[in-house]
Parts: C-alpha cells; structure tokens; sequence
C-alpha cells in the first residue's frame, strides 16, 4: 500500500511540475508578441455576436488586437463603435 501511495504522489507531483512550467512559459510568451485578428464583411445582423467572439480570443492571446473593417456609411459601423467603447482592444478601419 506504501507503494502505491508514493507512485500516485509522484504522479501527481510530475503533472503539477509539468502545469508550473506550462503556466510560467505561456505567461512569458503571450506578453511578449503582438498579433491581430481582422474581422471583414461585417453585416449589421452578425457584427455584434462575431465582434464579441472575436473579443474573447483576444483577451484570451494577451497582446492581441482587433480589427474591424468596415466603411463609416456602413450600419454595421455602428456597432463596431458601440463595442469599442467595451472592448479597447478594437480599432475600426475602412481599409485592410
């Protein structure tokens, strides 16, 4: 029984090593790199539901951005101000 006590506690122990050195790697790259996410052909019905999904991987990838392209005449433009406001990570543009 003593065995098989300490082999299941060095399994444990390995796997949270193994989480530590993920989560201290991950924190160390994320912070460094910079991307962007573009969001296109954005229609009035789909732009909030895909801005916000869009929104969430961003926050998820520290140091993402969003871009949203669409022309100012555009209904859809609307409501890409609307969630910049909520989201700073979006930057509204009419060009790729």
């Amino acid at each position: 029984m003593y065995i098989l006590g300490m082999i299941i506690l060095i399994f444990f122990a390995i796997i949270g090593i193994c989480a530590f050195i993920t989560s201290i790697l991950d924190h160390c790259y994320h912070g460094e790199h910079e991307s962007l996410l573009i969001i296109d052909n954005l229609s009035a019905e789909t732009a909030e539901a895909r801005i916000r999904s869009a929104a969430r991987i961003c926050q998820h990838h520290k140091g993402m951005k969003l871009r949203c392209i669409c022309s100012e005449d555009d209904p859809a433009y609307d409501i890409c101000a609307l969630m910049q406001k909520e989201y700073p990570l979006i930057e509204i543009s009419s060009e790729r």
